[in-house]
């Protein structure tokens, strides 16, 4: 009897532990999300009206080049975080669908154009991510195996680019 309940212990312990675990890397995955939502708002702060429209032969003041320039760089960086596991599917999905879709508009497409032309440009930022993302909008750079299954299970919160 004693051993009965020895084991019903452990496996209640070895359970409670797992869902513990699974909740704080829950919540980790959530604010490592929240971070980057909120570089993204304030890079898109920096651009016009013109310029968030997409509309063509609009002039790039510096500052609005920057950030556009930064804004590749964080795309590069949330992909990056795919890839090591820190991004749920769900938030990958709307990531990956707005990093696509703003790379083919103007004047993103342009900049985009020219850094990938520029070889001094991605000399600290080799955009292999990125890259990739802006040749196929489907491309997912989540890991493999244990990992993978991990963030299946690490749920979504619905949108997760900062839009309701």
């Amino acid at each position: 009897m004693e051993s009965l309940s020895l084991i019903i212990t452990l496996v209640v312990a070895f359970i409670t532990s797992t869902i513990a675990i699974w909740q704080v890397r829950t919540q980790r995955v959530r604010q490592v999300e929240d971070v980057y939502v909120a570089r993204y708002w304030s890079l898109l702060d920096r651009l016009s009206p013109h310029t968030l429209r997409g509309l063509d032969g609009h002039v790039l003041r510096e500052e609005e080049e920057l950030a556009i320039r930064l804004y590749f760089r964080l795309s590069e960086d949330q992909a990056d975080l795919r890839a090591q596991g820190w991004v749920s599917d769900d938030t990958w999905r709307d990531w990956s669908g707005a990093i696509s879709s703003q790379m083919n508009r103007p004047p993103f497409n342009r900049l985009w154009a020219e850094t990938c032309e520029d070889s001094t440009a991605g000399r600290d930022y080799a955009f292999t991510h990125l890259r990739q993302l802006a040749q196929n909008a489907d491309y997912d750079p989540t890991p493999t195996g244990l990992m993978r299954k991990w963030l299946r299970r690490t749920p979504g919160r619905g949108r997760r680019d900062g839009t309701s």
